[in-house]
């Protein structure tokens, strides 16, 4: 299975690093780790998450993490 992180979502991720880093290093990164491993388990399980509304394909797919 491809996994493909598009650029927009690099860049969400990131932000929400950095703003949560300006209280805390530590759970910034563990925050980063907990998505990206939610994210890898899509290579075991690529039928995890929902199909993207706005795409309306089965092989895009979109995971919630936390709120």
């Amino acid at each position: 299975m491809k996994l493909i992180w598009t650029d927009p979502s690099i860049e969400d991720l990131r932000a929400v690093r950095d703003y949560i880093a300006r209280d805390s290093d530590y759970y910034a990164a563990d925050l980063v780790e907990q998505v990206v491993m939610s994210v890898e388990r899509l290579r075991r399980f690529p039928k995890l998450g929902r199909v993207v509304p706005e795409t309306q394909d089965e092989n895009i797919r979109e995971l919630v993490h936390q709120n």
